[in-house]
């Protein structure tokens, strides 16, 4: 099995590619060009690194079924509550995320 990208990073190359395919964007596009030479390399690491990018996405995979049941509790809130803890969370989330992967 060779290890994909994350849904997101998909989603978004499909989005660059079917602008391309629309004329929005022209060829040349710094911007566009951009993402999709990003999008290579990391397929490129993940293909280098196959054990890693499968425990990566399963990681992926584990935060993702865990967002969905803080979802779940919150949508037991009402909508006032709902709206400011979801920013709470998220705004939370965030701050986790760089202080584990960046300032580590």
């Amino acid at each position: 099995m060779s290890p994909t990208l994350p849904l997101g990073v998909l989603r978004l190359r499909e989005m660059v590619m079917q602008t391309k395919a629309r004329g929005t964007v022209k060829q040349g596009n710094d911007i566009s060009d951009m993402a999709l030479s990003i999008f290579d390399k990391v397929r490129e690491i993940k293909r280098g690194n196959p054990s890693i990018a499968r425990n990566i996405d399963k990681h992926e995979r584990d935060i993702r079924q865990s967002l969905d049941l803080i979802h779940k509790q919150i949508g037991k809130l009402d909508q006032h509550d709902r709206d400011l803890v979801t920013i709470l969370v998220i705004n939370g989330l965030h701050r986790t995320a760089d202080e584990v992967l960046i300032d580590q």
